[in-house]
């Protein structure tokens, strides 16, 4: 019983794969920028811009170590919280604070072709979440919104096999934009990699499911307004 149970089971996601996977884009490139350490890939699925650039490991060593002691001392293991300043602005031109800015800043000039007057960044912080954690598809506030990872769980081979949409439990980033429409491409996925950024519209869609796996998916997001040079 046990066995056909289980087979029912992944014929219907099979199914729901083969179904959903004609609205989903590839992840390919459509344009590459200098970024404030290394080029940055932009992909455009379905309109705007999406930014994938890298930042140092000595960034994610030292914001690491910061939540490493954050966690212990609230023994926890699932948190949320925002980023002391000193740390955001230690380093001076390697800060984070530095690096999001030019690359902010890189992201939008090549989005809009005109140059930015000013970059204010509203608010950074750290998600950590163990298996089963999940971040409900949402939009921010902000003109500018991104993530950068800074640590990844091991995912179960079963589940990184999938090709997913909704569904898959790979603990994947989604972005969304508009929804069932033919002829158009309204979903991408992009694999979590440690010193990975990705940079887009703070109105797209975005979020990510619970992983199946080991470990923690611990990454850094940010909010940030810009103004143009009229």
């Amino acid at each position: 019983m046990g066995d056909a149970t289980d087979s029912d089971h992944s014929s219907s996601m099979d199914s729901a794969t083969r179904s959903l996977k004609k609205y989903e884009a590839e992840a390919l490139p459509v344009k590459s920028v200098q970024g404030s350490r290394e080029s940055m890939e932009l992909y455009s699925p379905f309109g705007p811009y999406i930014a994938k650039t890298r930042l140092s490991s000595l960034l994610v060593e030292d914001i690491n170590r910061f939540v490493d002691e954050e966690l212990q001392r609230a023994g926890v293991r699932g948190a949320e919280f925002i980023l002391p300043q000193e740390l955001v602005e230690a380093g001076g031109t390697e800060s984070l604070s530095h690096q999001l800015a030019d690359n902010i800043i890189a992201y939008v000039e090549a989005s809009e072709s005109s140059r930015v007057a000013s970059v204010t960044i509203e608010a950074i912080w750290v998600v950590n979440q163990p298996e089963a954690s999940a971040s409900p598809v949402h939009f921010h506030s902000a003109d500018i919104s991104g993530v950068f990872y800074l640590k990844v769980p091991e995912i179960d081979v079963r589940e990184e096999q999938r090709n997913y949409i909704s569904g898959r439990r790979a603990g994947y980033l989604n972005l969304l934009s508009g929804g069932k429409q033919a002829l158009n491409k309204s979903l991408i996925s992009f694999k979590p990699v440690v010193e990975d950024m990705y940079i887009f519209p703070g109105w797209l869609l975005h979020g990510v499911e619970p992983f199946c796996g080991t470990g923690e998916r611990r990454s850094l997001a940010f909010n940030a307004n810009i103004e143009l040079h009229s």
